[in-house]
């Protein structure tokens, strides 16, 4: 697949099998800097996959990934440093306060001490945890936990954001919050890529959208492409572009996968 150059998110040809069973089988997209592309599709359809190999929490079987101009399976390291992720289960350490949480995370980051302290402070204010920051995370409620979470994936100002989900659980006003901090990402030439259920949410956050349909693309584009790709015609929501193109989607059985690794994840 051609792609602008630079892209901040490069896949190609991914494939994933877990016991045999297919994942992702193909998968190619492209992600622009200044862009939130959103991933949606049914349960089980490849999207957390796809994501958590992006960030080295999975190999693939095959397939590229290039992240600002990183190839990650040549230089697997360098590149985390420029990269936010909240996963869809945010595990956090329960024992400690969200302030410490963050300052952790942030001095993981190397962020300098001062910088660090502003970027905390203006996340607990805008996240609403200003209050419970010196309480333990044993203490936060399911919302608290998520917003905390998103917190840290983007405490350090990264160029690539991920997110899995990000919105389950949060109240309007973190939902709003979240949202206005991806599109800051944007506007600093940096990228997002976020796999949501919440099709409202993609349809009005979203500038582009990929429909995942049993490890594969069956569309993507911007919700007018989607909606000439589903026919669906111009008013048509993205629920409805979801449902025309994940029944419309009959996609036979794939081949194996290429036997000989192109790229070679697992030195």
């Amino acid at each position: 697949m051609a792609a602008p150059v630079p892209a901040s998110l490069i896949i190609e040809n991914l494939w994933k099998r877990y016991d045999g069973k297919p994942a992702v089988e193909g998968l190619s997209l492209f992600v622009q800097p200044g862009e939130i592309f959103g991933l949606v599709g049914p349960n089980g359809a490849g999207k957390t996959t796809t994501l958590k190999i992006v960030v080295g929490l999975l190999k693939p079987d095959y397939g590229r990934i290039v992240v600002d101009g990183r190839d990650v399976a040549e230089n697997p390291f360098e590149y985390k440093a420029g990269v936010g992720y909240l996963p869809e289960s945010t595990t956090l350490p329960d024992y400690l306060t969200g302030l410490e949480f963050l300052t952790f995370v942030g001095r993981l980051r190397e962020m300098p001490r001062e910088a660090l302290e502003a970027r905390i402070a203006d996340l607990l204010r805008r996240l609403d945890l200003d209050g419970p920051k010196r309480d333990l995370i044993v203490t936060y409620s399911k919302g608290m936990r998520q917003k905390l979470g998103f917190a840290a994936s983007v405490v350090h100002g990264p160029r690539m954001l991920i997110l899995d989900e990000p919105l389950i659980g949060v109240d309007p006003a973190g939902q709003h919050a979240i949202k206005e901090e991806a599109r800051a990402v944007t506007r600093q030439r940096g990228a997002v890529v976020v796999s949501t259920h919440m099709l409202d949410t993609a349809e009005k956050l979203c500038d582009r959208i990929a429909v995942v349909h049993r490890g594969r693309i069956a569309a993507m584009g911007t919700l007018a492409e989607l909606r000439g790709a589903a026919r669906t015609g111009a008013d048509s929501t993205l629920e409805d572009v979801f449902l025309r193109l994940t029944e419309e989607a009959a996609i036979p059985l794939s081949p194996e996968p290429p036997r000989r690794p192109r790229f070679p994840w697992g030195r």
